[in-house]
């Protein structure tokens, strides 16, 4: 009387390669999906940072400040100060800035202006990315900046 063989008891080498390419694959779309959050938050900061950076100088130097935002090529800068240093958004990020309208120098530039008491003309700078959008807001009576 013949045996029956019990079943395979192992995975064959095409399974398994199956399975690490599968899971290679998932790794990568939650890894890219992981990497695109912290960019938009340290650009934010970077963003109320240099907001911040600019009310100092006002109160310090007892002058107004203009911070400044192109929208298009994705920079930002302190205007007239001694050194004018400029900073670059990642290309990824889409940004639009809400301003007085007094502040505003062309369609795609604009300003935040702060005063010697730590007052500022209020606004706020929006960056995007992939449907998600962090904030960062100038109280305009108290020059605070905050993001949301």
């Amino acid at each position: 009387m013949p045996t029956l063989r019990s079943g395979n008891k192992g995975f064959t080498l095409l399974e398994v390669l199956l399975v690490l390419v599968i899971g290679g694959l998932l790794m990568g779309v939650v890894a890219t999906s992981l990497s695109e959050g912290p960019v938009l938050r340290k650009s934010s900061r970077e963003v109320a940072a240099s907001l911040r950076h600019a009310r100092a100088q006002a109160v310090m130097r007892q002058q107004p400040t203009l911070w400044k935002m192109q929208i298009e090529e994705k920079r930002f800068w302190i205007d007239g100060g001694a050194t004018t240093e400029e900073r670059h958004l990642s290309a990824a990020i889409t940004a639009k800035i809400n301003t007085t309208s007094a502040e505003v120098d062309a369609a795609n530039q604009g300003g935040i202006r702060f005063f010697p008491d730590g007052s500022s003309t209020g606004g706020s700078v929006e960056l995007t990315h992939n449907q998600q959008t962090y904030k960062v807001n100038v109280e305009w009576v108290t020059g605070r900046v905050s993001i949301q």
